[in-house]
């Protein structure tokens, strides 16, 4: 009888992580396949319609869609090939080991900056007072730019020095060496820095612009660019709380239970679910532009965009065929004379 419920059990074990590893799969390819041709779109209609280079907040809506599409190449193509295929090129090759994961974390880290600057921004634009409107300024916008690039950059230089592939009981492992940085990377990194303070910024800024948002619908108007960026930057702030919440619920209970022993059972339950957890907390990166459609400015600017790269795609395929053809026709005349 114990021999037929131990098996029953492993069957279940098994149809569980089969199930979420075939889950993950899926999710990370629809988020890679959405999230790249959709920081594409991105970042045609931004150059088409170049209100990035006069509007602090599409500024970093453009710069992020660059970093975003960095990521899910990056991170989340590497994540489906060692979580889908068991392929895993930080175990095989000591550079990548060192470099990848912290190039992707300066891209994110950047991402999620420039997300609470979005939203400090969307608040600035919607305030009351004309003082605090003037501080959203195009020129400050590029400094915070590439201030932020340059301090996670800096910030990601002990990743490089202290990660490493090592071989431990004869299997390889790309981990962090120095005991510290790695508690530094997990408890004040991860969870603060990466999870909870992005949600707690957004969050109240998100708050504080829907409120000014409620009171400007009577004391004044917007401009329409300046009421699609602020409603797209609320859009964002919705996706990155959706998308976020659960990777930092995820962290917070593994940082909990680090002490607890666990049966076998246990931990074959839950590393599915982190890993697909894992997974979803890429949809930050792969969400921007359908957050975006949801203004209906940014829907025509779209159209109008995409009409207008087809259309120079299209004479710039006639133009050298009626070039090809007069220049046949002029040498046939000078043939024939």
């Amino acid at each position: 009888m114990s021999s037929n419920n131990n098996t029953s059990l492993s069957l279940a074990i098994i149809q569980l992580q089969t199930g979420f590893r075939y889950s993950s799969l899926i999710l990370g390819f629809i988020l890679l396949i959405g999230g790249v041709l959709g920081n594409i779109l991105n970042i045609i209609v931004f150059i088409k319609t170049g209100n990035y280079k006069n509007n602090a907040c599409s500024l970093y809506m453009f710069v992020r869609t660059f970093l975003d599409l960095y990521v899910l190449l990056a991170g989340l193509t590497t994540k489906i090939l060692s979580a889908g295929f068991q392929i895993d090129f930080t175990l095989i090759n000591r550079i990548w080991c060192k470099t990848r994961f912290g190039i992707a974390e300066i891209n994110s880290e950047s991402t999620y900056t420039l997300t609470c600057l979005q939203a400090i921004d969307a608040f600035i634009c919607s305030s009351p007072s004309v003082g605090v409107r003037q501080k959203s300024n195009i020129r400050i916008a590029r400094y915070l730019i590439v201030g932020t690039v340059c301090f996670w950059s800096i910030h990601e230089i002990p990743y490089f020095i202290f990660q490493d592939l090592v071989i431990v009981d004869g299997i390889p492992m790309c981990i962090t060496t120095n005991t510290i940085y790695a508690q530094y990377r997990t408890y004040v990194f991860a969870l603060g820095i990466i999870s909870i303070t992005p949600i707690i910024v957004i969050s109240i800024f998100g708050f504080l612009t829907v409120r000014h948002m409620k009171t400007i619908a009577v004391t004044r108007t917007l401009s329409s660019l300046t009421r699609q960026t602020i409603s797209m930057a609320l859009f964002q702030i919705v996706a990155v709380l959706v998308f976020n919440s659960p990777y930092a619920a995820s962290l917070i209970y593994s940082l909990i239970t680090a002490d607890v022993v666990k049966d076998s059972y246990r931990r074959a339950v839950e590393q599915p679910i982190l890993s697909f957890i894992g997974t979803y907390s890429y949809g930050p990166f792969a969400s921007s532009f359908y957050c975006y459609c949801l203004s209906k400015r940014f829907r025509n600017q779209l159209v109008v965009s995409l009409k207008e790269v087809f259309r120079g795609i299209h004479m710039n395929q006639v133009f050298p065929n009626i070039q090809r053809i007069r220049a046949h026709t002029e040498l046939q005349t000078q043939l024939d004379n």
